[in-house]
């Protein structure tokens, strides 16, 4: 059975989401990736085009308590909850000269968080 993940256990009462996460003062290292699925509308008059992408970051928050017992012994990581985004530290990453972007809209949101053993943090998005 799985064990129940609260919030305010994981997340100390100190913990700051405006912060990135620091170890040791050094600074915080995001691995980005970016699955380009289509391009589509491509419109050479206003040098603009519609890309399906998606896109991953991974970094880690040693500010996190993480009980022994959270993750699944087989993978070592469990999905969390969307509403995790808005107390958790994450990226601001953006697409330099990008006019517009959008995330899919579907019958649930398309946004993916997973919280691993050792305090990884992998976030997807479409």
């Amino acid at each position: 059975a799985e064990v129940l993940l609260n919030m305010d256990d994981v997340f100390p009462k100190e913990y700051d989401n405006l912060h990135p996460p620091k170890t040791n003062g050094n600074p915080t290292v995001v691995s980005f990736h970016v699955w380009v699925l289509s391009i589509d509308s491509i419109d050479e008059g206003s040098m603009t085009y519609t890309a399906d992408i998606f896109m991953s970051q991974i970094w880690k928050d040693d500010r996190l308590n993480i009980p022994d017992d959270a993750t699944d012994n087989k993978t070592n990581y469990r999905l969390l909850p969307l509403s995790w985004l808005e107390k958790m530290w994450r990226p601001d990453s953006f697409f330099k000269n990008a006019k517009q972007v959008t995330f899919q809209e579907m019958t649930i949101p398309n946004h993916y968080i997973w919280l691993y053993s050792d305090k990884r943090i992998l976030y997807m998005v479409k």
